[in-house]
């Protein structure tokens, strides 16, 4: 799992064709459980790239997409968002999110 920076984000998004965020900060319950769903996510699902965004220690790239509550992922192809879903999900929903962002 890569860990995004504002410095390493865009980046990541050049080098990458389909990739899923997890913007997310350390003192929220929802996405400390969310997180190991994400990285299992990770291992499941090939052509996907995944990284990670504390929104505490990145607030520009929190402030640039919008993120209003966490845990927000958002699914990024060719660069540019093509879906998004706020909240914490098991994890048969977020690989059919997953799997319908990464068809866009």
């Amino acid at each position: 799992m890569k860990e995004l920076s504002n410095d390493t984000f865009d980046g990541f998004l050049k080098k990458n064709e389909k990739v899923a965020v997890d913007f997310w900060a350390p003192w929220c319950m929802p996405c400390l459980a969310m997180a190991p769903v994400f990285e299992e996510m990770e291992k499941e699902m090939n052509g996907i790239s995944f990284g990670k965004v504390n929104v505490d220690e990145n607030g520009e790239l929190a402030q640039r997409f919008g993120i209003m509550s966490i845990p927000t992922l958002i699914f990024f192809s060719k660069g540019a968002e093509v879906d998004r879903i706020v909240g914490a999900f098991p994890k048969r929903e977020l690989k059919e999110w997953l799997t319908r962002a990464s068809q866009r």
